[in-house]
């Protein structure tokens, strides 16, 4: 009798591991960085392993990748909540981890750099189940939302803010410093960390305007053969968005759609998203509109 009482056990217990493992493969799933901007040589490995591949703009990268740029290599990724970063000449990043789990809404981001240099832009402010990580030879940067550069070179690693806030912690976890902007930490062994002030990286942020502003696509089409118009768009979720000074509704995966009177002649839109460090893109949409149709 106790044979086929623990067969029933066995199995039953069998059918909750498989429940739960097929459970979590729903729940948790896989970010999908994508290349928006290639110059010069962009390679990558799947998984780290085999050959290296010229990368396309219609190929994305996911966690295990190897991503590496040659002396004339730049890259530009996004993911799908907005999130960006752009890997500079003679560069070699590894995705060790790009997850989001639905049901406790936490976004888990681990990058490796292993040499080169990276600018990041993280707009939304982070869950507190949430993590986004650098890690380099010498030092971790972590951070809940802010656009900062992470530059690992001769044995060095300098962590650069913009905006926002960055935690660097030394390679052997025993020191630890607040970066804010217009700072730097600089990590040239694994247990040495020191905090400088750090001029040189403005003028670097400035000539990333992909990085330091944020983004905006914005069209118009008219609606018909009617005086009315769509003006479509995409930005980061959380930004604030006008046309003409009038507020837009955003949706969560930042994009929106505002409807807008025609008038006779030439009609100028400006489209303006703001992001919560208060630095904003413009767009200037212009549509002219045939007297007959207006009256």
């Amino acid at each position: 009798m106790r044979r086929p009482v623990f067969l029933i056990f066995t199995n039953a217990m069998i059918l909750i591991v498989i429940f739960a493992l097929l459970t979590q493969s729903l729940v948790i799933v896989q970010r999908l960085a994508t290349p928006v901007k290639l110059q010069g040589l962009v390679e990558v490995q799947r998984s780290g392993k085999g050959d290296f591949t010229p990368l396309s703009n219609n190929t994305p990268i996911k966690t295990g990748d190897v991503v590496r740029s040659g002396k004339d290599g730049i890259a530009e990724f996004k993911w799908v909540d907005g999130t960006r970063w752009k890997i500079m000449p003679n560069t070699e990043i590894i995705v060790k981890k790009a997850t989001a789990n639905w049901i406790k809404k936490a976004d888990t981001s681990e990058l490796e750099l292993t040499t080169g240099k990276v600018f990041i832009r993280i707009m939304k402010e982070l869950t507190p189940a949430s993590k986004f990580e650098v890690e380099t030879p010498t030092a971790v940067a972590a951070v809940r939302g802010t656009i900062f550069s992470v530059e690992v070179a001769h044995g060095q690693t300098q962590v650069a803010v913009f905006k926002g806030h960055v935690k660097v912690t030394s390679g052997d976890s025993h020191h630890e410093a607040m970066i804010n902007p217009g700072q730097a930490a600089v990590s040239a062994q694994v247990g040495a960390l020191e905090t400088i002030s750090s001029a040189t990286a403005d003028a670097q942020f400035a000539s990333q305007p992909t990085i330091i502003q944020p983004e905006l696509t914005a069209r118009i089409t008219q609606i018909g053969t009617e005086n009315k118009a769509l003006v479509r768009g995409t930005t980061e979720a959380g930004d604030i968005v006008t046309v003409n000074d009038n507020p837009v509704q955003i949706l969560s995966n930042g994009l929106f759609n505002h409807r807008v009177t025609l008038q006779p002649g030439q009609n100028i839109f400006n489209v303006v998203t703001l992001d919560r460090h208060g630095v904003k893109t413009t767009k200037v949409l212009t549509f002219t509109m045939p007297k007959e149709i207006c009256n």
